[in-house]
């Protein structure tokens, strides 16, 4: 089914036989609501005053986050929200303003505990009292259908148990098959991305390459085009402290080691360079690798920060953002970066070329070159003329491709329910 109204991000991307596009719709009266569940692993602030736990956690998925405010006291949807969380009881559930959550600790049941190291008992029976848990709750929900997000995280198996049982979309946030990362655990996630991609017939695309990795898994896939909605940011006139920032997870796959060699290599010709480090994630290991390469004091920690305001106003204070990610579809640190007016330097992965579709946007360097890294950032911060003109093409660009009207974001996801019922 192919209609005649176009979406914003589906007009940046060359068309690709099969995938649906979705015109507005007019739903039915509110006496006759659909029922959506959502299966996503989220928090946030909100969240967790709402579920108190023993413990708080780093704010995970903000896209999700940024999604619900837009069926908030529906008139079309009665939507249930299902996620896990941990350090709390076994399953909290609560209403706020017209949607149901629904969250359960992959733990000890009741205890809010997680299973001890020598007896994962979640691992052995492949999260069986987490999944009926889960069956539980949809059963007793009856949904008209239900929507996963992701199928890359460890929270995503549970929906193989409903295949046949009810109709399931499934929005694809990344591919979990593209990490380098090695462990039981992870092979165990792969397969299982595998598994579910194979296994289910409907997905959210947003992406040229995103689309066509579906289809490599999948042939027969109906992939359907919807945007996440993405909370776009006014650049600020912030005095610009640092020449660089990273603002993602603090693993190796996601390039903070590979900044610091290229910030190594840059103080040979500049030796006061600076970086403005931001993320979760364990820094001891990257600490002393800065100290092994001797830009300790090139380098700012900044850890966690407690609200996306405060990242962006940091952010800002830099003149490049780095993100030399080895996996990934459209990463939210360059999005933000380009809201923000930020150039942009990253590794040549994923979907991250298609932001230069018309114009060079990004700097792209291919994955691990990282001498071709530092003499690109080099090269940058030698001109301030392309700094400027980067910055307010990145705005540019980014309004055209993520700054899809809310309106046109719920109808286009309602749509797609409807199509798929």
């Amino acid at each position: 089914m192919s209609l005649e109204v176009h979406y914003n991000l589906r007009r940046n991307y060359p068309s690709i036989e099969n995938v649906t596009e979705h015109n507005s719709l007019k739903m039915s009266s509110s006496a006759n609501k659909i029922k959506v569940v959502w299966l996503c692993y989220f928090t946030n602030s909100a969240i967790q005053e709402k579920l108190k736990p023993f413990r708080k956690v780093d704010e995970i998925a903000p896209w999700i986050s940024n999604l619900i405010p837009l069926f908030e006291n529906d008139k079309d949807i009665e939507l249930h929200i299902i996620s896990q969380h941990r350090w709390i009881p076994w399953h909290k559930s609560f209403i706020k303003d017209g949607i149901t959550y629904h969250f359960i600790n992959k733990g000890i049941p009741l205890s809010g505990r997680h299973w001890p190291g020598f007896f994962r008992f979640d691992l052995l029976t492949n999260d069986f009292l987490f999944n009926r848990k889960i069956a539980r709750i949809i059963k007793k929900i009856n949904p008209d259908i239900v929507h996963l997000h992701g199928a890359e995280n460890e929270f995503s198996a549970s929906i193989m148990q409903f295949h046949n049982k009810y109709p399931v979309f499934i929005t694809i946030q990344g591919f979990i098959n593209k990490s380098s990362a090695k462990s039981s655990f992870i092979e165990k996630r792969k397969q299982d991305e595998l598994k579910i991609i194979r296994m289910f017939k409907h997905f959210g695309v947003r992406t040229t390459t995103m689309a066509e990795d579906v289809r490599l898994i999948n042939p027969n896939a109906i992939l359907h085009w919807h945007p996440y909605r993405m909370r776009t940011v006014e650049p600020e006139n912030i005095k610009k402290k640092y020449d660089l920032v990273y603002f993602a997870r603090m693993t190796k796959d996601k390039g903070i080691e590979d900044v610091l060699r290229a910030v190594a290599i840059i103080k040979n010709i500049k030796p006061n360079i600076s970086l403005c480090a931001m993320g979760a994630g364990k820094t001891d290991a990257f600490k002393e690798l800065a100290s092994e390469l001797g830009i300790e004091n090139n380098v700012y920690w900044a850890g966690f920060l407690p609200t996306q305001n405060d990242l962006h106003r940091l952010a800002s204070s830099a003149r490049i953002s780095v993100l030399p990610t080895y996996h990934d579809i459209i990463p939210g640190t360059i999005i933000e970066s380009m809201f923000l007016g930020i150039p942009v330097v990253s590794y040549d992965v994923g979907s991250i070329h298609e932001v230069n579709k018309n114009d060079k946007i990004i700097s792209l360097i291919e994955k691990g070159n990282i001498e071709g890294l530092a003499k690109e950032i080099t090269n940058l911060l030698s001109d301030e003329n392309i700094l400027i003109n980067r910055g307010r093409k990145g705005i540019e660009r980014a309004k055209e491709m993520f700054g899809n009207p809310d309106e046109e974001i719920r109808l286009s996801l309602m749509s797609i329910y409807q199509e798929i019922i």
